[in-house]
């Protein structure tokens, strides 16, 4: 029984290790990527038109065309990091700096989705988000900073 015992506490220990670490995981991914331009607090720079992400990024994580967005922003794009930690560090991004934007239905990146839409053409994004941010105009939305 006390084999057990200590059995069950190591395998807990582990796995709460394993949560910690995975946090830090991502943190470091914010950091090492997109804090360069987006700060280490997301509030971006007027020098360069660098977005902040609070009031912004949660709304183009409501639609298809702003997840697409999303994936292909060239600092995201640029990253060359695999599907798995691009989706993490995307719902990252979501959860400290977008989640009142975003609705209800709203969901987190997969490896899978970010898979796919890497692999849809995107042959401008400037386009892509002035047509994201004519559509948020019409329900009294603005992307602008």
């Amino acid at each position: 029984m006390k084999r057990l015992a200590t059995l069950l506490l190591v395998i807990s220990m582990l796995v709460g290790a394993g949560a910690a670490n995975a946090d830090e995981n991502v943190d470091y991914l914010y950091r090492l990527h997109c804090s360069g331009c987006h700060g280490v607090d997301g509030a971006g720079s007027k020098v360069g038109r660098i977005p902040p992400f609070p009031g912004i990024v949660g709304h183009f994580a409501d639609s298809p065309d702003g997840r697409l967005y999303l994936v292909h922003v060239p600092g995201v794009a640029g990253a060359a990091l695999p599907d798995a930690e691009t989706a993490e560090l995307l719902n990252y991004v979501l959860r400290s700096w977008g989640r009142q934007e975003q609705a209800v239905r709203a969901r987190d990146f997969t490896a899978g989705e970010v898979r796919g839409l890497r692999e849809m053409r995107m042959d401008d994004i400037t386009a892509l988000r002035q047509k994201l941010g004519i559509e948020l105009a019409k329900r009294r939305i603005s992307i602008a900073y």
